[in-house]
């Protein structure tokens, strides 16, 4: 893993122990739930898709079964994550699993037409960077589903500006910030959806221009 200081420190340690026990039915009740929703906002036909923060391939897997004739690719920063994904059936899809940072991937401008990201923004320190690089690999009109944790009651704690509060390494973000920052970074945002247990749902489209 290649150390980046926008990356909470925290992530490779907990990674490393939370790979074992992440596709546990009690976790995967949750992240499949939410898995389920980014697929109904994901468009019928895509030539590549792209996965951020694919954890142990679950989302990967659906996305291979969904557009078999695609090119789709997860990219995690966790190599304990990646090993775990290595292992999974993506059928006959073409999948590629890499290891990497959502600051800086390894792809070429405009290459996807479907971009995910499950529960993992709230580890991104500087999440303006983020966006602009998930919309720096997105082609013209394409679909960012972002599922994110609010800050919910968090906006309550001391410290918390009311766009966002952090919690040791983490950061969560209110709705209409979160918004404003994907809308920033290129993203022209087309609905918010409140999931279950604080999670937020971002479907956007890249501009065409």
């Amino acid at each position: 893993m290649s150390p980046d200081l926008r990356t909470s420190r925290v992530v490779e340690p907990l990674f490393q122990l939370w790979s074992h026990v992440y596709d546990a039915r009690l976790f995967q009740r949750f992240y499949g739930g939410i898995h389920d929703r980014i697929l109904r906002r994901a468009p019928a036909e895509v030539g590549a898709a792209l996965d951020v923060g694919c954890g142990t391939g679950e989302l990967v897997v659906k996305l291979a079964r969904r557009y078999p004739r695609a090119r789709v690719v997860g990219v995690d920063i966790s190599a304990a994550m990646l090993r775990q994904a290595r292992q999974k059936d993506y059928g006959a899809a073409t999948v590629e699993l890499v290891e990497g940072s959502v600051y800086s991937l390894p792809f070429a401008d405009g290459t996807f037409e479907l971009v995910t990201n499950t529960i993992s923004s709230h580890f991104y320190r500087d999440f303006p960077a983020a966006a602009r690089e998930l919309a720096r690999v997105a082609a013209p009109g394409a679909t960012l589903a972002m599922a994110s944790l609010g800050n919910g009651p968090l906006r309550h704690l001391p410290g918390s500006t009311g766009k966002e509060v952090r919690v040791g390494d983490m950061t969560y973000r209110a709705p209409a910030h979160q918004r404003a920052m994907l809308e920033d970074a290129g993203w022209t945002v087309e609905r918010v959806d409140r999931l279950v247990l604080g999670a937020v749902l971002y479907t956007a489209r890249r501009a065409t221009t």
